[in-house]
């Protein structure tokens, strides 16, 4: 299953990469945007928009971006924050949504970067019902 999983998150992050070099090339249709919510660990953002956003963040592209971009492991695009423009580049792996809202299309992905949580081991003697 878990194969299954990967393969189609694969799949679908092909279509992200094709959506978003449309979107580079052509641009938005109308008044379409874009909002992309991310785990900033392993993003290339500046460091003062990392130490506000240190685990996640969004970014909406409708009229202010350029250079988008996408290869089979990542997206860029040019952003501004706060007057300093910075290229922004973000592997697949981290998107937790990309959403078009004006079209209610978009797609839900579990980013790589979730916290695992340790095992625990305990001792089958622990479960066993003690007289």
């Amino acid at each position: 299953m878990q194969d299954f999983i990967f393969k189609t998150q694969k799949k679908c992050y092909a279509l992200v990469k094709d959506w978003l070099n449309e979107v580079g090339q052509n641009g938005l249709t109308d008044e379409s945007y874009l909002m992309i919510a991310f785990e900033t660990p392993g993003a290339t953002i500046p460091d003062f928009v990392r130490a506000k956003y240190p685990q996640e963040m969004t970014i909406v592209l409708q009229y202010q971006f350029d250079n988008l971009s996408a290869t089979d492991t990542s997206f860029s695009v040019d952003l501004s924050f706060g007057g300093v423009a910075t290229t922004v580049v973000v592997p697949f792996e981290n998107i937790k949504a990309i959403i078009d809202p004006t079209t209610n299309f978009g797609f839900y992905f579990h980013p790589h970067t979730d916290t695992k949580q340790e095992a625990e081991i305990i001792s089958l003697d622990a479960l066993r019902n003690k007289k």
